[in-house]
């Protein structure tokens, strides 16, 4: 009778020391999403090249990149089975060192076994935060406007990610989103959407 291996499907953990492939299957959607919406593009014959849809192209082909290499990496290295607890994950004091032997060596016993690695609880409240964030700059694009629904959101992700420098991260966010907005009006020929701002940029 043989034994399921740990790279078994079959295995009771298999899948969920590899609830990592959620992030790969995410890129895979928004990578068809993306190149679903760049060939049904209509766009005008007298727009100049490369055109609008150079960039959801490239991010389309790096989302299915991205996809499959980390789904190679999830599937080849799982997370430990077992899962780290509250207080070793705020840093729990590390393990005393391991006793020697009369002639000053460590004790065989102990030196051969080697720490069982954990896995890292997930940080929830950053990952609601991140959702909120990207739902709220959703909502807010058109009333606002790219420029600063797209400066909320660079502050947010920031924010959310655990940046505390607010008023640097004010600034930036608002050069990202205005620089963005420059190499789409300059460069492509496009329009973001206006918001408030309609007849000041």
């Amino acid at each position: 009778m043989s034994t399921p291996s740990a790279s078994d499907p079959r295995q009771p953990d298999f899948w969920r020391r590899r609830t990592g492939l959620i992030m790969p299957l995410l890129l895979l959607v928004i990578g068809i999403v993306l190149a679903v919406g760049t060939v049904t593009m209509e766009v005008p014959d007298n727009v100049a090249s490369p055109g609008p849809r150079l960039f959801p192209t490239v991010i389309a082909i790096g989302c299915f990149v991205f996809a499959v290499l980390l789904a190679v990496d999830v599937w080849r290295r799982p997370e430990p089975a077992r899962v780290a607890t509250r207080e070793t994950a705020a840093g729990a004091p590390a393990p005393a060192p391991a006793p020697a032997a009369a002639d000053g060596a460590p004790d065989e016993a102990t030196a051969t076994a080697a720490p069982e690695p954990l896995r890292i609880r997930s940080n929830r409240p950053a990952v609601l935060g991140l959702v909120g964030t990207v739902v709220a700059f959703i909502v807010l694009l058109l009333p606002l406007g790219w420029i600063l629904a797209g400066a909320g959101l660079f502050w947010g992700v920031a924010r959310t990610l655990g940046s505390r420098r607010t008023v640097f991260d004010i600034f930036l966010a608002v050069a990202i989103s205005s620089g963005i907005q420059l190499a789409f009006s300059a460069g492509l020929g496009l329009n973001l959407p206006p918001g408030i701002l309609e007849g000041v940029f």
